[in-house]
């Protein structure tokens, strides 16, 4: 091996060092930037889940303090249990002759009625007296014993005349169904708010078939419902049943 040979050896060692040199720059650089990379991936996660991180170069504002206004609460309003109609009352004079009121006698066959209690009835009308049967006759002299009816008047709380009530009959009479309406004031045989049924010519006897009852304009009941008795004799041919203003 001459000179030259040894020369070119030294200039081969040196290219090689050089470039073993230069990998390893490369690789540690290689390894800094992949840490790095990992690093900043993390970073990104981080703050994605939590953008107000203090590692967060741009956070997000902060948002304003919520202000709570209070809102208004409807108050319902509560209607009265029971709806107490305004009934019109009519003052009349006294008539020349007064008519004549017939009570209920221990002799009279029993009628059947709904309790009415003036302080704690659910309506404005109760009973002013136990329904009784009596002889047509006393109001109407021409009738003789070819009728039978139902017949009464009604009343305010100071026993003033109350007209243009409704009253309805309801039932079975004579094998036959009623189903029919007046008002008061129609028959003032019976008072100034006096009402009248006539039922038929042939006194009938019959238990608890018919019912009556006060009723407002629109058909809303006013007073309990009253079952009655009919009878099948002269003398008690006519059921007189009065209402009473209660409250």
């Amino acid at each position: 091996m001459n000179f030259t040979d040894h020369d070119e050896l030294d200039r081969r060692m040196k290219r090689r060092k050089r470039r073993q040199r230069s990998d390893v720059f490369w690789n540690i650089l290689t390894v800094l930037t992949l840490l790095a990379s990992i690093g900043l991936i993390g970073a990104l996660l981080m703050i994605y889940s939590n953008p107000f991180i203090s590692i967060n170069p741009f956070p997000p504002p902060t948002l304003p303090v919520l202000v709570i206004i209070p809102t208004s609460t409807a108050t319902p309003v509560v209607l009265p249990p029971t709806w107490t109609p305004t009934v019109g009352i009519t003052e009349t004079p006294a008539p020349a002759t007064s008519t004549p009121v017939i009570l209920p006698s221990e002799t009279d066959a029993s009628i059947e009625v709904f309790p009415t209690a003036a302080g704690n009835s659910l309506y404005t009308f109760g009973l002013q007296a136990t329904p009784s049967a009596v002889n047509s006759e006393t109001f109407k002299p021409s009738t003789g014993c070819a009728w039978q009816g139902i017949a009464g008047q009604v009343l305010d709380l100071q026993g003033r005349h109350l007209v243009n009530i409704g009253i309805v009959l309801k039932g079975t009479y004579n094998g036959k169904t009623i189903s029919t309406q007046s008002i008061s004031g129609t028959h003032t045989e019976y008072g100034d708010s006096g009402y009248e049924f006539p039922l038929g010519t042939t006194p009938i006897a019959s238990t608890g078939l018919l019912s009556i009852q006060l009723v407002d304009q629109s058909g809303m009941p006013l007073s309990e419902q009253v079952i009655f008795d009919t009878f099948d004799t002269c003398d008690k041919n006519l059921v007189l049943i009065n209402f009473r203003q209660v409250k």
